[in-house]
């Protein structure tokens, strides 16, 4: 049965799932298609169809590892190792950890292999055994900077089940009263006597020591407090503190105008009892009143949203020859939904583009000479940002396939339109209108 010959089943990969090859070369290209999509599911976050597509390369792989080797073992050791990523994801941790145990086991020296077991290990709450594992994973690979923070992170935490183990012992050496109060084994007694009242009383002097004061206080006098308190008497004889300081009508004159005044780049700005000719210069994309360039933000959403949605009703893909259905065509029909922001902001004189989306676009698919056969449907990108570098695709969510279908067209959506094809023009365009963004402005 061809790969693409139709769906037989409940699940998208039911043609891969339910075939049986006899011959080590027809395993090895079922094998190879089994990678391909397990990649393609992990992506997706489609983790039940990735747990079994990578059981179905596992099965196949054992049933020819013993004429193959070492390489074959190699290979078990990666799908073992993407298995237990799969079935961590879907919370079966015990799974997930007999799986890493498996790679290391048939290729010891594989980094990811000891990666996976000590997340499962930690997803376990058994963090010295996951420390031990991240730092053998360290050693087979020591520029790893994310091992490096792995394995910091196990030493953290590994160190604060030390510290509650301890408060924990430390707790338990007590006792509890009958009040619930916890009390110390052989805690000294106290020794201190109780207290008694004094009959003594504090001599009072008979003679009154008040004096009538003004209410109305004289600026003018300048007191011994005063001097104590730090304050002077102005030329004008109003008193205030001694750090207030008095500015004389000279000193005025020098200083000139200080009042705050409107910038216009355009036209000569004064500048004390001077005027400057040309205008000051600012930063390139800064505003008149940001000369420095430290920071300053511009709102390009409006621009961003036209040119984007434009870029993605130009995707499309045709089918090569060779393909199950040559010259086939899918393309991006509408984009139903739009939502995000855009922005440049100007740091100290250089650009910084800020932008973030989230989209879905209606697809097309038609197929036959004539093209009178359609598939239709939908998918959503939901983070389309700065984050993603170029190149590296985009995530993919909310895939479907809307109304019927014609018979056998299942596998051809899922590789050149799901999962390949038409979804990788997607991530091509978007990457164009990122250069664009970035050319423009």
């Amino acid at each position: 049965m061809s790969l693409y010959s139709g769906l037989g089943g409940p699940s998208a990969h039911s043609d891969v799932l339910s075939a049986s090859p006899d011959s080590i070369d027809s395993k090895r290209a079922l094998i190879e298609e089994i990678k391909r999509r397990g990649r393609a599911t992990v992506g997706a976050k489609n983790y039940p169809d990735a747990d079994a597509l990578y059981s179905k390369g596992i099965e196949l792989l054992a049933s020819i590892v013993a004429q193959e080797g070492d390489n074959a073992k190699k290979e078990l050791a990666i799908l073992y190792s993407n298995r237990s990523l799969v079935r961590l994801q879907m919370g079966k941790v015990a799974e997930a950890l007999e799986d890493a145990d498996d790679a290391v086991k048939y290729d010891p020296t594989y980094v990811k292999g000891h990666w996976r077991r000590g997340q499962a290990f930690t997803a376990c709450g058994n963090s010295p055994d996951a420390l031990k594992s991240f730092e053998t994973a360290l050693e087979l690979e020591p520029e790893n900077k994310a091992l490096k923070k792995e394995v910091q992170a196990a030493k953290e935490r590994k160190e604060q089940e030390e510290k509650l183990m301890t408060t924990s012992s430390n707790a338990s050496e007590g006792n509890a009263d009958s009040d619930g109060d916890a009390v110390m084994k052989d805690a000294p007694k106290s020794t201190s006597a109780p207290a008694t009242k004094s009959s003594a009383k504090p001599k009072v002097s008979s003679k009154s020591t008040s004096a009538k004061v003004d209410d109305k206080e004289d600026e003018s006098v300048f007191t011994k407090s005063d001097h104590v308190r730090g304050y002077k008497i102005r030329s004008d004889g109003k008193k205030t503190s001694y750090f207030d300081r008095e500015i004389s009508e000279e000193t005025k004159a020098l200083i000139g105008d200080i009042a705050p005044k409107k910038i216009d780049p355009n036209n000569s700005i004064a500048s004390g009892n001077d005027v400057a000719t040309e205008p000051l210069p600012t930063a390139e994309g800064a505003s008149a009143w940001n000369k420095a360039g430290t920071w300053e933000e511009r709102n390009v959403s409006s621009w961003a949203e036209e040119t984007l949605k434009a870029a993605l009703l130009n995707a499309e893909y045709i089918l090569p020859d060779g393909s199950p259905s040559p010259g086939a065509r899918g393309f991006v029909s509408k984009v139903s939904k739009f939502d995000g922001h855009a922005s440049f902001a100007t740091v100290r004189g250089k650009k910084r583009y800020i932008y973030e989306f989230s989209v879905t676009v209606d697809w097309v698919l038609t197929l036959g000479d004539d093209h009178a056969k359609v598939c239709h449907g939908s998918m959503a990108f939901p983070d389309i940002d700065g984050t993603v570098e170029l190149g590296d695709g985009y995530d993919m969510t909310n895939y479907s396939v809307e109304g019927s279908s014609p018979a056998g067209t299942g596998p051809l959506l899922d590789r050149f339109v799901r999962d390949g094809g038409l979804r990788d023009s997607i991530h091509r365009v978007i990457d164009d209108w990122v250069r664009l963004f970035r050319s423009t402005y």
